[in-house]
């Protein structure tokens, strides 16, 4: 039963039943996730519909994303690529959606032995989601693996059969007006570009960084970019532009330019210097990205290099576009879904969704 993958929290407070605008009613069960920067209202909510079998998640949102929810499912509710709400309740402001069995990084953690066409798939559905709302203005601004959702099971014979994948929260979505870029730091530091982590400039290009090490991620399997939060004595956001800047050198003038920030760019050549005086004893993992093989990152051929390359190069000028990196020939075989044979990677509990 599809319920029995969800991890779900203890709560003393549950909102009641609800009746959505198509007339289904969704009964709470349990509470799946508490916003720790939210009151309990806004906690997220699995519940049943009227056939029992069905299973949905509430998630109570601000009036503002509710809004704005709406009015990007009327925008991009024909791509099949990009999760919207199949109903809600507008007098809660209560978004409901269709239950999916994983999010991709539980899928990448859970199961090392995923084969790489199946990899290749998934990726090529999220890049799909942001070129459609890149074409349209729109970035996501959220990029990272928790928040692509994912239908599969495993078939008889120990296959995995991808069903499903679609980028969703878009809670922090923004339309861009004209030229204007964003200056401020929003999304998940381990995602995010040299200027997103500086806050300064973020625009479609920022998102393109956050899909190359998105495919890094899902590619290898290892989280290049996680620091050792409860143990750092500085700014995560430090941490991780000083790897940036050793993994994919030299630091260039454009990226300066680019931040336009005093304190931005002083950080950024503070940083690039300490690289460059320790150039011959660095560290592991802070060897520059060329050098990096397929010993210690699975998947990583050549030829994957070279896609991830083209989407994080500091120079934002010479960052590639979404619609230039969906024709890449590294997605030639990769459609939308399929059978992949797979090694065991998945637990009787899991198996019992198929």
């Amino acid at each position: 039963m599809i319920l029995q993958r969800a991890r779900f929290l203890k709560s003393s407070r549950m909102i009641s039943t609800l009746v959505g605008s198509s007339g289904q009613v969704y009964k709470p069960i349990c509470v799946m996730h508490n916003n720790p920067n939210e009151s309990p209202e806004f906690s997220i909510y699995l519940a049943s519909g009227n056939n029992n079998n069905a299973a949905f998640v509430l998630k109570p949102v601000h009036s503002s994303i509710f809004e704005q929810s709406q009015e990007l499912k009327q925008e991009f509710g024909k791509v099949p690529q990009i999760r919207h709400h199949a109903d809600e309740d507008e007098g809660q402001n209560i978004l409901v959606y269709k239950f999916a069995i994983s999010n991709l990084l539980e899928m990448i953690n859970d199961c090392p032995p995923l084969p790489l066409q199946a990899r290749k798939t998934i990726l090529k559905e999220v890049g799909l989601a942001l070129e459609n709302m890149h074409a349209r203005n729109w970035i996501h601004l959220d990029v990272k693996p928790d928040n692509v959702f994912i239908d599969w099971t495993v078939n008889m014979e120990n296959k995995f059969c991808l069903q499903k994948v679609q980028l969703g929260d878009l809670d922090c979505a923004l339309k861009l007006i004209g030229s204007h870029l964003l200056n401020h730091k929003i999304g998940n530091v381990m995602w995010q570009s040299p200027e997103g982590l500086l806050g300064r400039g973020m625009g479609k290009h920022s998102e393109v960084f956050s899909f190359g090490l998105l495919c890094l991620f899902v590619l290898t399997g290892v989280e290049s970019y996680h620091p050792d939060f409860k143990n750092l004595t500085i700014e995560p956001e430090q941490v991780i532009l000083h790897k940036l800047l050793s993994n994919f050198e030299p630091l260039p003038d454009a990226l300066v330019k680019h931040v336009d920030d005093e304190k931005g760019c002083e950080l950024l050549k503070d940083l690039w210097t300490l690289i460059e005086e320790d150039d011959e004893k660095r560290a592991e993992g802070y060897e520059p990205f060329e050098q990096w093989t397929e010993i210690d990152y699975p998947n990583l051929n050549d030829n994957a290099k070279r896609l991830i390359l083209r989407m994080t190069n500091l120079d934002l000028g010479k960052r590639a576009e979404m619609a230039d990196i969906m024709t890449d020939p590294y997605w030639d075989g990769a459609g939308s879904r399929g059978i992949f044979d797979t090694e065991e990677c998945f637990t009787n509990e899991a198996k019992s969704v198929s």
